[in-house]
């Protein structure tokens, strides 16, 4: 047997190593307990764990005798920890066999479209919705791409064009199109003019640049008609003066022979005084030029906004209704640039702060604020040059609002009634500005082209990738609080999402399946909450109502100051939340790429929506 003279014990967990001498006595005393202490003795005082961290170093093999059984410990459960999450990794983009480009397109009736197909499995074969070549329905394509639209327009739009490749049939790739009427709007219109064309001040030039607007509708005043644009485009913005020409399609520094449609008579008051706290003394944005005889259509027709034909949508007075601009309200407009648009109103009571150009295509001159104002956040209802078109509903054609500015994602406008009563008098008898219009009638919203060569701003992919420590934030409460959550039967999932009115922000997506017992709560433990209705059945019932809107505008003016006042927060709205549709929000228009505060999720417990956008401007 090997002497031992000393005992070494290294503890795995701490690192230490410690060592004790014995002397005679106590090594016999060592030699008889040794075995003992192989049964079941662990150095170092590690009883029980199970574990290797200690380790007996020195000591000559001994034989192991059957251990006496124990009795085991009754085990503590131990919580397991909240675990991190960690992002997937993206995968490795493969490169595609046949890419078509362009991916989408618009085309116009009387055009032609050419798609080319890229990589190694072209040559290809062209089909238009898995016809060989098209059709005289659906249009054709030729050998080399090139896609001709239908003479008339389609009783079915939207279609696939795809590219088969022609070494191995099995592969192929597509793009889609819709066949769109051609643009009316931008160009040279024939005496009498109808509304909704491009045209403006014959002095709205610079040595580079022209400007023109929307001569966006017809109104009789005092007797006599007037064509309802802007300010900014009419009367430069507060420098034209009475008698200057309005021309048709523009100023004849840039067109030639223009026709004078018009000639300037009254303009609002663009600036702010000492006294009005930043907001544009007029709170419009809006002038009337008196028309000259025999150039304008008397009815009033807006171009577009009548009944589509094969190959031209019929113009149409609007309605001689005046509506109110309500949240969500289905709207068109007719404008220079875009032609006839459609979308939504996303909110209203909106105050704004907008930049005025020193001339046509100058640096700016100074920035005003206007309250109550109406927002469309859609870049495709409108463009630079549709200012001063006139904004009527799809259902009936009846004027609410005329487009004064935008961002190149939102279209701003003023309230109709807002410029009725700059213009009216009270007097006795009262002046009053009347709309040229007839009854009512629906706008067909169907697709048209823009202008040619004007550069179209790309709708942002929806598609927001949350950084991993919010991440982090938005799945440690979704663990802690999902549970209480799911105890209302009407909520049958809760998963960790991107709000839809912040994005960039996590949030709890709960899925409801069911009529809720209670309300969700807008923010829970700091997180938003983004509900989900997975049926039309768990849709809530009970509507936005004004008592909703009237309650958010009041917390909104109480709060405006002092959101407007923080760097790069441009405006501030009311608005339907986009992370539950049966709440109002506060929508907060801020300027992309300009450091900000952070914008909490809810302000006197309303939601508050994050808009991003270039500065706001009139155009």
């Amino acid at each position: 047997m090997m002497v031992v003279n000393e005992f070494v014990c290294k503890n795995l967990k701490t690192g230490v190593t410690s060592r004790s001498n014995f002397n005679a006595v106590q090594r016999g005393i060592f030699g008889i307990l040794i075995v003992s202490a192989l049964l079941g003795m662990v150095a170092c005082g590690s009883v029980g764990s199970g574990s290797a961290g200690n380790t007996l170093v020195g000591a000559s093999p001994s034989p192991t005798p059957t251990p006496t059984p124990s009795a085991s410990p009754t085990p503590t459960p131990v919580s397991s920890p909240t675990p991190t999450p960690v992002p997937s990794p993206s995968p490795t983009p493969t490169p595609s066999a046949l890419v078509v480009t362009p991916g989408k397109a618009n085309v116009a009736l009387g055009t032609s479209q050419t798609f080319t197909a890229n990589g190694p499995a072209a040559p290809v074969n062209w089909s238009v919705n898995g016809v060989p070549g098209g059709n005289s329905l659906i249009g054709t394509i030729s050998d080399a791409g090139v896609y001709t639209p239908p003479a008339v327009f389609p009783a079915t739009n939207g279609f696939i064009v795809t590219a088969n490749s022609q070494a191995n049939a099995a592969v192929s790739a597509t793009a889609t199109l819709l066949v769109v009427y051609p643009n009316n709007t931008g160009g040279v219109q024939s005496l009498p003019i109808q509304f909704g064309v491009t045209g403006g001040n014959d002095q709205d030039v610079s040595p580079n640049v022209c400007c023109t607007g929307t001569l966006g509708s017809l109104w009789n005043f005092n007797g006599a008609q007037y064509i309802l644009s802007n300010s900014h485009v009419l009367a430069r913005s507060g420098q034209g003066v009475v008698g200057d020409a309005i021309n048709q399609p523009g100023s004849s520094a840039c067109f030639a022979s223009p026709n004078t449609v018009a000639n300037l008579q009254f303009q609002s008051a663009l600036q702010s005084t000492p006294t009005s706290n930043g907001i544009a003394e007029s709170n419009v944005d809006a002038a009337l030029a008196q028309i000259v005889a025999g150039t304008v259509d008397p009815t009033g027709a807006i171009l577009d906004l009548g009944v589509p034909g094969p190959s031209s949508i019929a113009s149409a007075p609007p309605s001689a209704t005046l509506d109110t601009a309500q949240l969500g309200m289905s709207v068109a407009k007719t404008g220079r640039t875009t032609g006839l648009t459609c979308s939504n109103i996303s909110s209203i009571n909106g105050t704004m702060s907008v930049d005025f150009a020193s001339f046509c295509g100058g640096p700016t001159l100074f920035t005003s604020k206007f309250v109550g104002q109406v927002v469309i956040n859609d870049p495709a209802f409108g463009q630079p040059g549709d200012a001063g078109a006139l904004v009527v509903t799809t259902q009936a054609a009846r004027p609410v609002a005329m487009i004064f500015a935008g961002d190149g994602t939102n279209v701003l406008a003023n309230p109709i009634q807002d410029v009725v009563s700059l213009f009216s008098s009270p007097a006795r008898p009262p002046v009053t500005l009347n709309i040229v219009g007839g009854p009512d009638h629906l706008v067909s919203c169907q697709p048209m082209a823009a202008v040619p060569d004007v550069v179209q701003v790309p709708v942002l992919s929806p598609t927001v990738v949350l950084s991993t420590q919010e991440q982090f934030r938005a799945e440690s409460v979704r663990q802690s609080r999902a549970s209480q959550l799911t105890i209302d039967p009407a909520v049958s999932a809760v998963k960790l999402g991107v709000s839809s009115d912040a994005p960039g922000e996590g949030s709890l997506e709960v899925h409801v399946s069911g009529v809720l017992k209670a309300p969700i709560p807008a923010t829970i433990n700091g997180v938003r909450t983004k509900v989900v209705f997975d049926s039309q059945s768990s849709l809530p019932q009970v509507s936005i109502t004004r008592l909703d809107i009237e309650s958010t505008t009041a917390i909104k003016e109480a709060h405006v100051a002092e959101l407007m006042s923080q760097p790069g927060i441009q405006g501030v709205g009311v608005a339907i939340s986009k992370d539950n549709p049966a709440e109002t929000a506060l929508a907060i228009y801020v300027v992309r790429g300009v450091p900000r505060s952070s914008i909490p999720p809810t302000i006197e417990g309303v939601r508050t929506q994050i808009i991003e956008g270039a500065r706001f401007r009139a155009y």
